[in-house]
């Protein structure tokens, strides 16, 4: 193997490939990148036998050849040398050489030949999406995303596909994100799990242009560019999130997303490290958060204007639930549906961007006596 590259693009290639590295791995190969040139083309491929992920830029070689390089200290080596090109190749030492004007770096290298090939893929459909209203999805959703493996099927983003609608949907049981894009025509009717952990990877290697989005029933394949990344499916049953989505909350509490973000930020600094817990009173025009750390002996209570329609209410949210949702609320005006202190909250901007439906659950937390 012998080729040259400008550090900077080759560095910008093994970014988006690194994350794909296990932090513990069972298989010490699956520590490595599998370098491939083909058709004067270096592929950069990684796997943790979950997710994989392969990128390419063009190089000058007249060699077809790959080898497994260890990928965090290849990745580190190129992220400290300056903007240059380097040439890099193999000696018969079983070693790649990087080589620059002023130094010579030698990496020890295995085999290509365990190194787990990309899976064999079969669509049964497919769509395109822009990254803007992917990343978007998966950033706003990604949140709610469980951690309790128990519930398996919950440690993933529910990707729904309906006749006139894609809807992502993420619940941990104390909070649920649903967004959906009502301009969407599917031709068929389908719900996938996509892996918390994809959803992490996808959402940071996403570029400008357009996704093409393909799957089966048990992987999920995506491609943007040189970009080819692919991930299995949770192959579980999703819980029926839309019987937990209340239908009568009258009560409507209407403020300014940027005020409250701000009085969040300051109020939460004087929450239990444990609970979280803001009280937020509720009056016709104004709404009082207010919260207190009893073993540190300390307590805020801040107020905001707000316009407010129902009977006074005291109720309590984990704040960095509310922080969360809010921030992913792009509008001025955010209204809170209430019903009483014990009954799930619905979030929603006061108005909806265009062909746009964002909803926010969250459960309210007892309130401190």
């Amino acid at each position: 193997m012998e080729f040259k590259v400008n550090t900077q693009e080759f560095e910008k290639v093994l970014n988006q490939v690194v994350s794909i590295i296990p932090a513990r791995s069972p298989m010490p190969i699956l520590d490595h990148f599998l370098l491939s040139i083909k058709d004067n083309m270096l592929s950069v491929y990684a796997t943790d036998m979950q997710i994989a992920l392969q990128t390419s830029i063009p190089v000058t070689s007249a060699q077809e050849t790959s080898i497994a390089v260890p990928a965090k200290l290849l990745h580190d080596t190129i992220k400290s040398l300056t903007d240059t090109d380097v040439k890099i190749s193999t000696d018969k030492d079983q070693k790649i050489k990087i080589t620059t004007d002023t130094g010579v770096f030698k990496i020890s290298y295995l085999e290509s030949a365990d190194f787990p090939h990309l899976p064999a893929f079969q669509e049964i459909y497919n769509f395109s999406i822009s990254t803007d209203r992917l990343k978007r999805a998966l950033d706003t959703t990604n949140s709610a995303i469980s951690k309790e493996e128990a519930r398996i099927s919950m440690t993933g983003v529910l990707m729904e596909l309906k006749s006139d609608e894609l809807r992502f949907v993420a619940t941990d049981a104390h909070r649920l994100v649903k967004l959906s894009y009502m301009d969407f025509q599917n031709t068929i009717e389908k719900k996938i799990i996509i892996p918390g952990r994809a959803v992490q990877v996808v959402s940071k290697m996403l570029s400008d242009s357009d996704v093409r989005v393909s799957f089966n029933d048990s992987q999920i394949r995506l491609e943007q560019g040189s970009i080819v990344f692919v991930s299995r499916l949770i192959e579980d049953q999703y819980p029926n999130y839309e019987s937990v989505i209340p239908l009568e909350n009258d009560n409507l509490l209407e403020t300014s997303r940027d005020e409250l973000t701000n009085v969040l930020r300051r109020i939460s600094l004087f929450t239990s490290s444990q609970t979280k817990q803001v009280k937020f009173s509720i009056s016709k025009d104004i709404l009082s958060l207010s919260a207190e750390n009893i073993d540190l002996g300390s307590e805020a209570n801040e107020k905001i204007l707000c316009d407010y329609q129902g009977a006074p209410m005291e109720i309590a949210f984990n704040s960095t639930y509310v922080s969360e949702a809010i921030r992913n609320i792009n509008t001025e005006r955010v209204i809170f549906k209430l019903n009483n202190p014990t009954r799930a909250c619905i979030l929603e901007p006061k108005t909806q961007v265009e062909n746009e439906n964002l909803l926010v659950l969250i459960m309210p937390m007892r309130l401190n006596t």
